[in-house]
């Protein structure tokens, strides 16, 4: 049994306006079941608020709550013991003036109806939703606050207006042979009358029931319960017949009669739907959030599996290259172009439909009561085509496209989170397969998307347990074929000593983030394999270490300090290392790559363009940058027999002359290769002709075979 108080000192900031001086609220949880508590445990701390005690027991709350005195009580409805969540709510509610806000995971009508007579101050069903139990305790707070604040005003003005500051009701009770009867209207105070714009005497002598036609049966229960065990109960109620919410105090002044004080809390109960709306609508547009779009996709779930012939379809669609509108024409122009999108979408779809916006550029349409998937398939491409018209946002037209992601149900989905994730992996295929396209979800996609998480998780467990190791290509002169460096390449042994493909692992280490510490992984080991080879074979023969740089590395603020590191953990000479950098890379930000590479060669440190050719270069930049070598890509090299592909090596090679840069061919495999690349002049040169890629163990023998030349 759970049941102990806590240290009330927590951190987060103090809710504004709840009426407690500055503190944060302390909370008592009431739950039977220990992990639903230890989760609430931690949900109230990261709310920011003070957990002030935590129990299993109804009669243990009761006592907490005389001792520790908390701010509002969290309360499972059906608790073990002698005294369930109800009866203690009761008791806590009648002899401590507590809130208490019911945990249920049981919304069924007769459990409802008995713990609505508690007057509650609200419901939170498990499993609990975070945002949806923080409304439910600000608006508890702020009802409580507010009862108090009446209670005490009452206080202050009972002695010169007798009690009657509200409107107040005198009644009789009429009973009946069956059900609770009803109530004729003995007296009702000027208060009354202003409140229902209600005469008085149209009011006195009539029943209950013709003063509010239609009024609910829960009132004449409680007001009947008041009467048959004379103590006062608190309730609140919407009459439809005056458009009107009431806070009631019922009591028994005498055998038979009900005493009821009411407070119109029309305002308040409106304020309580516009935060809701705010809790479950995006301020931006104005669409359902990612909280009740959820709520929409499980009832959608939920009418599926009762009715056989129901279809439905969700869409999630994506703003292609959005960050860039929000970069060229400001975050203003952005909201206006999301707002314009909303409004194209709602358009676009029935009313029946749901149009939510679940992220930033990120929007979801549920299709519901469709005749087909065909139908489904003919929205999403209206939509698409809708979307492609021209945008007015700032003064100006803006062109975009969207990715959509479809899943088209009905099918097997327990949760509506599954079914929103299986849109989102569609929506990824669409991405990668081009901007503006459709991608209808099957489960080989998920599959993949799963193989992905699983990869970078093993890459992870794979850094952690030094599974990388590096694999050498040697770099040699064409003219005397002497080996001039080595090109360092990382390569995966499992565990289990399976080796993964680098085209496989680089990737995901790329999108993950990975890429970084791995780049340093690498970096540091070859810069510690060359001290050994120095110390070795090599001696002081001319020789240099050719590391890549991933485009996340180099765009690290710090570049140049952790090369300097690595070199002085090593002891190795700067110009023994040479980085290679894709020209794209330069090319994205040259005047933020500039310094960097200014502060490299400073340093010592030689640089090479990987792949060159292959994306776009400008030839004024790239005379200013301070680059030592120009690599061809294997591309050009295997189809130099083609006219095409060899001016365009030759033409690399003269442009790198007359730069003052060498040049390497990588990718040689034919003997044929490598005599016509000597003749157009290549200094360089790297492939399978010569040597692949290999363990350090086997590169040394080479070197031993086929020492360092001096020179080419």
């Amino acid at each position: 049994m759970i049941a102990h108080s806590l240290d009330t000192t927590c951190a987060g900031l103090t809710p504004e306006g709840n009426g407690l001086g500055g503190r944060s609220p302390r909370i008592l949880v009431v739950e039977d079941e220990r992990i639903v508590a230890l989760d609430l445990k931690a949900i109230l701390r990261h709310l920011g608020y003070c957990l002030a005690g935590l129990t299993s027991s109804g009669t243990e709350a009761v006592e907490m709550c005389d001792s520790l005195r908390p701010d509002l009580v969290l309360m499972d409805i059906f608790l073990t013991g002698e005294m369930d969540g109800v009866e203690a709510a009761c008791v806590i509610q009648r002899e401590c003036n507590i809130p208490v806000i019911y945990l249920t995971a049981h919304t069924d009508k007769v459990t409802l109806q008995r713990a609505k007579r508690t007057a509650p101050y609200g419901y939170v069903l498990k499993p609990v939703d975070e945002d949806w139990l923080r409304t439910a305790v600000e608006v508890a707070l702020f009802k409580h606050r507010t009862e108090q604040e009446l209670r005490r005003s009452e206080q202050r003005y009972r002695q010169l207006f007798s009690g009657m500051l509200n409107a107040f009701l005198l009644l009789s009770h009429v009973p009946a042979p069956a059900g609770p009867g009803d109530f004729q209207v003995l007296e009702a105070n000027p208060a009354f009358e202003r409140m229902t714009a209600l005469a008085h005497d149209a009011v006195v002598g009539r029943l209950l029931t013709e003063v509010f036609p239609g009024l609910e049966p829960f009132w004449l229960e409680t007001l009947c319960e008041t009467v048959r065990t004379g103590r006062s109960v608190r309730f609140e109620n919407f009459l439809s017949a005056r458009n009107m919410y009431f806070l009631a105090q019922a009591y028994s002044p005498a055998p038979g009669q009900v005493a009821v004080a009411l407070e119109d809390v029309t305002e308040r109960k409106h304020g309580e739907e516009r935060l809701r709306y705010r809790t479950f609508h995006d301020a931006l547009t104005g669409l359902p959030n990612r909280a009740l779009c959820l709520d929409r996709i499980a009832r959608a779930i939920e009418r599926a599996r009762r009715r056989a012939n129901y279809v439905y379809a969700l869409l999630f669609l994506d703003i292609d290259r959005f960050k860039l509108i929000n970069a060229s024409l400001g975050h203003l122009a952005g909201d206006e172009l999301l707002r314009r999108a909303a409004d194209r979408l709602r358009r676009e779809v029935r009313q029946l439909d749901t149009v939510a916006r679940v992220g930033g550029d990120e929007f979801v349409v549920l299709l519901e009561e469709i005749a087909s998937p065909g139908d489904a398939l003919r929205i999403v491409k209206a939509i698409r085509e809708r979307l492609r018209a021209p945008f007015t946002v700032g003064g100006r037209q803006c062109y975009v496209t969207a990715s959509l992601g479809v899943v088209l149900g009905p099918a097997d989905y327990e949760r509506p989170e599954e079914l929103l994730q299986n849109a989102t992996i569609a929506m990824g295929n669409a991405r990668a397969a081009g901007s503006g396209r459709v991608r209808v979800f099957d489960w080989s996609m998920r599959e993949r998307a799963k193989r992905v998480m699983d990869l970078e998780t093993d890459l992870r467990l794979g850094l952690d347990r030094g599974e990388f190791v590096l694999h050498y290509q040697p770099i040699f002169c064409l003219r005397s074929l002497a080996t001039r460096g080595v090109e360092a390449l990382v390569r995966w042994r499992r565990r289990d000593g399976e080796l993964v493909p680098p085209g496989e692992f680089i990737p995901a280490a790329e999108q993950s983030g990975l890429i970084i510490p791995l780049g340093a992984h690498v970096l540091a080991e070859s810069c510690r394999a060359l001290g050994r080879w120095r110390r070795g074979v090599l001696g002081k023969a001319p020789f240099f270490m050719s590391v890549n740089l991933s485009a996340r590395q180099f765009s690290q603020p710090d570049l140049v300090k952790q090369i300097v590191t690595a070199l002085r953990n090593e002891g190795m000479a700067p110009t023994d290392l040479k980085l290679e950098i894709t020209e794209s890379v330069l090319m994205e930000h040259p005047e933020s790559a500039m310094p960097k590479l200014r502060g490299l060669r400073e340093l010592g440190v030689r640089i090479g363009i990987d792949d060159f050719g292959t994306g776009y270069s400008s030839l004024s930049y790239l005379q200013r940058f301070p680059i030592d070598t120009l690599k061809v890509d294997r591309a050009f090299v295997s189809g130099m027999e083609e006219h095409g592909n060899r001016a365009i090596v030759r033409s690399v090679i003269g442009l790198a002359h007359s730069l003052g840069y060498d040049v390497v061919a990588e990718g040689i495999e034919t003997a044929a290769q490598l005599t016509d690349l000597a003749g157009l002049g290549c200094d360089l040169g790297q492939g399978f002709h010569y040597a692949r890629p290999q363990p350090e163990a086997d590169l040394l023998g080479l070197l031993g075979r086929m020492p360092p030349g001096c020179s080419c």
